[in-house]
């Protein structure tokens, strides 16, 4: 009888501490993380996966959803679900002693990290979270699409996120294979005093813009695009973005052509259909307010000069 009272009164001290020492743990998950801390600038890409990562607990993971789905700036072309699993890899010299930056990634095969600031002054809560990589590819019999952003936060706090997409066609998809493009913009962004993340919004071309079309009527007798014109639009848009012309290929729907700028707004509708009428393949120059140029079809290198001629850009 003595025993079995003293077993009874070892079990309840037993799981006594059991249950203490899972609320300690609790807290401290909660309330203490213990990150690394790298200093600016920092680059952040997903070739620089830290070994060392901290969970993070359900009721963070859903504050940094609420803001994924709504931040500013421009979106995935190649939309993916977002991941239910997140991990802290590391923090950023804090600016403040009122919040913490730290850099989050996505469990498991890792296609979002994100920048998020943290309050510290109480149990850890996310005061605004943004998006700052990505990766995401699709592979099709005819096509590759590939998605890839990475960011820079400097020394002032200013966050540039680099977002690259490219979609490739086979060169055996006569139909499609001069639809190909690629595009490379940048979102900014700036953290503020108190911790919440302000856009910069990109300065719009609403009002004038530069652009080069390279068209070509595919259902035109006899004419099929080469090789060729694939590598003269690629060196074309390499070379004229630089210097803030727009460019874009044209194949179809002539009367009600859009012009896009480099950050995916529609800046005009033009109609080129009364080129086509005497042309099959070419180039047109335009400037907003002014009679487009034509250019007959020819090597990037031969065309170049003469578009740079007609913006005053020799």
């Amino acid at each position: 009888m003595k025993n079995s009272y003293i077993k009874q009164i070892f079990c309840g001290l037993l799981i006594g501490i059991l249950v203490y020492s899972c609320e300690n743990k609790q807290v401290a998950t909660e309330q203490h993380f213990e990150l690394p801390e790298k200093r600016l600038p920092n680059t952040i890409a997903f070739s620089q996966m830290q070994d060392s990562l901290v969970d993070l607990s359900d009721g963070l993971v859903s504050q940094i959803l609420r803001y994924l789905k709504n931040f500013e700036g421009i979106a995935m072309k190649i939309a993916t679900p977002l991941p239910e699993s997140w991990s802290a890899e590391y923090k950023l010299t804090p600016m403040s002693s009122d919040f913490d930056i730290w850099i989050i990634s996505n469990t498991n095969d890792v296609t979002h990290k994100i920048l998020a600031t943290v309050s510290t002054t109480q149990a850890p809560s996310i005061i605004q979270a943004i998006p700052i990589a990505y990766s995401a590819g699709i592979e099709k019999p005819n096509y590759i699409e590939s998605e890839q952003w990475e960011a820079v936060v400097k020394e002032d706090y200013t966050v540039v996120v680099t977002k690259s997409y490219e979609k490739i066609y086979s060169l055996t998809d006569t139909a499609n294979r001069h639809a190909s493009t690629s595009s490379k913009i940048e979102d900014v962004y700036v953290i503020e005093n108190n911790g919440k993340i302000h856009y910069k919004a990109p300065v719009s071309y609403t009002i004038d813009y530069r652009a080069i079309i390279q068209f070509a009527d595919t259902a035109s007798i006899g004419n099929i695009l080469s090789e060729d014109w694939i590598w003269n639009y690629i060196d074309i848009q390499e070379t004229v973005e630089n210097v803030g012309i727009l460019f874009l290929t044209a194949t179809k729907n002539f009367n009600k052509l859009s012009i896009y700028n480099y950050h995916g707004e529609e800046v005009d509708v033009v109609d080129i259909s009364p080129y086509i009428e005497k042309h099959n393949m070419g180039y047109l120059i335009l400037e907003k307010g002014k009679k487009p140029v034509f250019a007959p079809y020819s090597s990037s290198k031969e065309f170049l000069p003469k578009a740079f001629k007609y913006f005053g850009l020799e």
